[in-house]
């Protein structure tokens, strides 16, 4: 006699039904990956947690978001392992390969087990084609150039705002994008220097977030629409 199996499907499916992992969730999502991870495998998936990836440099997510297939995607990879990989069969100093082909490096201490920088939380979420372990923190490849502006070269005045803003910084020529609180972007503006005004109309009542970027650096502030 068959028994059925207890554990979840999926690695993907371990991601999804969980409330600690909504922006992983959302990220393997826009970066096409669901049916990756639901694949035969095995998989070893080090998933950051919501409070992870708001530690990340302010705007560093809505940036990915805009070109999902791109960078996102490739972080995403860094954080899957081709095969099965139990805690127990971790040593400290390993080197392992992830799928986008960059190592990660394993730490044990007496504060815990750490992939890179990140400490894992909650460790051997089986799945029938793989095994998820919780990290506290995403975990960057070094092939990524992401930066940040300098925080003074970057004001949106006026602050609440109706009708327009402008841009009050020392970076000419930069690219301007206006998003949602949920990361969709509403409008783009190549080019934009500090004297020029951008129109808010069509914009209801709320909070949005502007990205100013400039070649790899970038920067968000919070503006609100009255």
């Amino acid at each position: 006699v068959l028994i059925p199996s207890t554990l979840p499907a999926t690695v993907a499916d371990i991601v999804v039904s969980s409330a600690d992992h909504t922006t992983l969730e959302a990220a393997v999502v826009a970066a096409g990956l669901v049916e990756t991870l639901q694949g035969d495998g095995p998989f070893t998936v080090f998933a950051p947690t919501d409070a992870a990836f708001t530690n990340l440099p302010p705007g560093t997510l809505e940036m990915l978001l805009e070109e999902p297939m791109g960078t996102l995607k490739d972080i995403l990879l860094y954080h899957v392992v081709p095969g099965k990989k139990m805690s127990g069969e971790l040593s400290d100093g390993e080197m392992i390969e992830t799928v986008l082909g960059k190592d990660i490096e394993v730490m044990i201490t007496e504060e815990g087990v750490f992939i890179n920088n990140a400490k894992v939380t909650v460790a051997d979420q089986e799945a029938e084609n793989g095994v998820v372990h919780i990290i506290g923190a995403v975990l960057i490849p070094t092939i990524t150039n992401i930066s940040v502006l300098d925080k003074t070269s970057f004001e949106v005045y006026p602050n609440p705002a109706s009708d327009y803003i402008r841009i009050n910084s020392n970076v000419e020529n930069s690219l301007i994008s206006i998003s949602d609180i949920a990361g969709r972007v509403i409008t783009e503006l190549n080019n934009v220097n500090t004297s020029d005004r951008i129109d808010l109309s069509g914009l209801e009542s709320g909070i949005y977030l502007v990205t100013m970027k400039k070649g790899n650096s970038f920067s968000t502030e919070k503006l609100i629409v009255q």
